[in-house]
């Protein structure tokens, strides 16, 4: 998964000078980061998949000797393997899901300051492949779950943890499991440690912490264009590649319409508190009830994070032609990405992209393996709202509160469009615009992952008693 414009900042830069928890972390430190090193030292992206069972198994191992019964712990195989864990509760309220991944985009270790698969510690930061993507989450739902487990913590219901293998991927997992297996992981709510999280100022004071509510469709099309082709000596008039090419120009010049749902508006008001200038201007404008459609159109200019919460993107991320440099293209097929916002069907996306070609030889068609379901928004609960806002406030006093439409696809997606509300609640803090999930050096700040642990533990008992 990727980040968004304020969760953009888990991949953290700067040491921490305010903010930070002021209790000693020596209750949970040493397991969780005995978790993060073992996580990221494993190999689990898709050329690996013996890794992720590897993975689980090897968590499951932890679990049933902390006192965890094995009927309590399920494999499931679809794809790739995935784990789910029951801590029983009293039963006096619906379960409670918690939801993390244990793949990752796999890291070409020759291009990283560290090698990605072994965790290092460097100035301040843990440095490891799957450090915020994702299995620093995994570390805090197992950690905390073998912690209440050896405190004899008794929860009012049930709490599920579910670990899927393949979320990077063909989200296989999570979707057989919503979709076939839906008693495994049925619910009240779930909290993903997938999506969310915070940012601190450039005082490095904790500014906003982001549940995320809602989140884009995924899906790709292919642009296939045809041609006779020929030797390269006797170009034609019409060439696939040219055509194909002349069809991704007026694809990048075209702009979905902007739709701001309620969700987006509330996240640009608080955004906009918290940022100065021009740009905190046009976001308060953004976030009124009837926003200004010109404020609307500069934000979005002006700022990537912004354009893509408001509107149905695609961009072209992959090309195919030719066979010989001697010889003209019979073939040229593009990957058109696009990430679709809720309520919008990939259907009329794809009519769009149509009516933006505007070229009846070449052949527009949906990717069966890029696509996604449809993910309605959580709703706005108070009774889940004001429990994290309460510990947000507790753990980073000052930082405001803010629903988000992310702008990418986790897990959370089949398990909103099973029934079950999903917020996005990661924990992890970090500063604005260093993203490096999928990309080189992927770090995580030292005291910022401790002090998710810390969140998750209170957390979980906040939703369980």
């Amino acid at each position: 998964m990727a980040r968004t414009r304020v969760a953009l900042a888990v991949s953290l830069a700067g040491l921490l000078t305010a903010g930070s928890i002021a209790w000693s972390h020596a209750g949970q430190e040493p397991l969780a980061l005995e978790l993060l090193r073992e996580l990221v030292e494993i190999r689990s992206s898709e050329a690996f998949p013996e890794n992720t069972r590897r993975i689980l198994e090897g968590l499951a191992q932890r679990l049933t000797a902390a006192g965890f019964a094995e009927d309590d712990i399920t494999f499931v195989d679809a794809g790739r393997a995935n784990l789910l864990v029951r801590y029983r509760g009293s039963g006096v309220r619906q379960p409670l899901l918690t939801m993390a991944h244990v793949d990752v985009v796999d890291a070409d270790p020759e291009s990283w300051q560290a090698d990605p698969f072994t965790l290092a510690e460097i100035d301040g930061y843990y440095y490891g492949r799957g450090t915020t993507d994702n299995k620093a989450g995994v570390a805090a739902l197992v950690a905390n779950f073998i912690r209440l487990r050896q405190e004899g913590y008794e929860p009012d219901r049930d709490i599920i943890l579910v670990l899927t293998g393949n979320e990077e991927t063909t989200m296989g997992g999570i979707s057989h499991l919503a979709q076939q297996r839906l008693e495994l992981i049925d619910a009240e709510l779930a909290l993903n440690t997938d999506s969310g999280g915070g940012v601190f100022d450039a005082n490095g004071e904790p500014s906003i912490f982001m549940i995320q509510m809602a989140e884009k469709r995924y899906q790709s099309y292919e642009l296939v264009a045809v041609n006779p082709g020929g030797h390269s000596s006797l170009p034609r008039p019409d060439n696939a590649i040219y055509d194909l090419a002349h069809a991704l120009v007026k694809l990048q010049q075209y702009q979905f319409p902007i739709d701001v749902s309620a969700i987006v508006r509330e996240g640009f008001r608080v955004s906009g508190e918290r940022t100065a200038g021009e740009e905190g201007a046009l976001l308060r404008a953004a976030g009124e009830a009837n926003p200004d459609p010109d404020a609307l159109r500069r934000l979005a200019a002006g700022d990537p994070w912004a354009n893509s919460t408001m509107r149905t993107t695609c961009v072209a991320t992959m090309l195919e032609s030719g066979v010989a440099e001697n010889a003209l293209p019979r073939v040229a097929k593009a990957t058109v990405n696009c990430r679709i916002l809720p309520g919008v069907e990939p259907s009329h996306v794809m009519a769009t992209l149509r009516e933006v070609v505007a070229n009846e030889s070449i052949e527009i068609r949906p990717l069966q393996s890029g696509g996604t379901v449809a993910s309605p928004p959580s709703p706005l609960q108070d009774d889940v709202v004001q429990p994290i806002r309460e510990l947000v406030d507790e753990i980073w006093p000052g930082a405001a509160v803010m629903p988000e439409q992310a702008t990418y696809a986790t897990d959370g997606l089949f398990v909103r469009n099973a029934g079950i509300p999903v917020y996005g609640v990661s924990g992890l803090f970090g500063d604005f615009g260093d993203s490096r999930a999928h990309g080189l050096d992927e770090r995580v700040r030292v005291d910022a992952f401790h002090d998710s642990i810390e969140f998750w533990y209170r957390l979980l008992k906040r939703f369980s008693s």
